[in-house]
């Protein structure tokens, strides 16, 4: 994600991808006729998201999902793909994100629903919630919480034996690095695994990353007239800032996007 960040201009407002940055897009997201148009568009379903998890890719992470299996999904924005899991699989689900206005949405509509549940959390600072898990889910979460051979061991601490995390991440290639970096095995996700010997698998959704970024940058230009007229540019500036980086790479076949299943490791715990 440093590779991004380097490239995003500046926004006017708090710094891209901060907790107030969040904070100020959901607030507006959740509300925008243009946004639901967009992620239709783009995800091909309105989920409300912010990430790169179409509905291709949601659908095959739901069919991973057991009923009753205790889940905890860390970066889980303000809900509305953790309430399409909840539904699809029937897994007791608690959901964790740094964006209190985000949680709040996910809170005031799911407070009926005993097995689904979120919380306020920074994961990199806070420790997480007590309680064995049986899979821990984290959906283009796991670039915002540091190291990915601490992040990863963090996790691994919290699941039952026995249990597994799914971990959606993409993988860019920079001009100065190795073309093996895009391959099975290779990413910087696969290192840290190999590292900490876990064992794993994982699903390639490249061609869904790469159709995605295209179809956002056209999406946001298409509708950026609409955003500004319902006083939502910031919601539409926002998705420019990144878009032209990640469709460059797109264009270039510089990107790829694996879903990782991975066993717990009992040697870490």
């Amino acid at each position: 994600m440093n590779e991004l960040m380097s490239h995003t201009t500046d926004m006017g407002q708090a710094e891209m991808f901060s907790k107030d940055w969040y904070n100020e897009y959901f607030r507006r997201a959740v509300e925008s006729r243009a946004h639901s148009r967009f992620c239709e568009a783009v995800y091909g379903r309105d989920l409300c998201q912010h990430g790169m998890m179409d509905i291709e890719e949601m659908e095959f992470l739901a069919t991973l999902l057991k009923p009753g299996e205790k889940v905890l999904e860390v970066g889980c924005s303000n809900g509305y793909i953790s309430e399409y899991l909840h539904g699809q699989s029937g897994c007791d689900i608690l959901g964790l994100d740094y964006a209190d206005a985000a949680i709040a949405q996910a809170q005031a509509r799911t407070r009926e629903t005993a097995s689904l549940n979120f919380r306020c959390a920074d994961l990199i600072r806070d420790e997480l919630p007590d309680g064995d898990y049986d899979t821990i889910l984290a959906i283009d979460s796991i670039y915002f919480m540091g190291d990915y051979n601490k992040t990863l061991a963090k996790l691994n601490a919290r699941l039952k034996p026995g249990g597994r995390m799914l971990i959606a991440a993409f993988q860019a290639r920079e001009d100065d690095e190795p073309e093996t970096i895009l391959q099975p095995g290779h990413t910087r996700m696969d290192k840290a695994l190999q590292t900490l010997g876990f064992t794993y698998v994982q699903h390639d959704f490249t061609r869904n990353i790469r159709e995605h970024w295209i179809k956002n940058y056209q999406y946001s230009h298409t509708l950026q007239a609409e955003f500004t007229a319902e006083g939502n540019a910031f919601l539409c500036e926002a998705r420019m800032a990144e878009n032209g980086w990640f469709k460059d790479h797109a264009e270039r076949g510089t990107l790829v996007r694996f879903l990782y299943v991975i066993e717990h490791n009992p040697a870490l715990a």
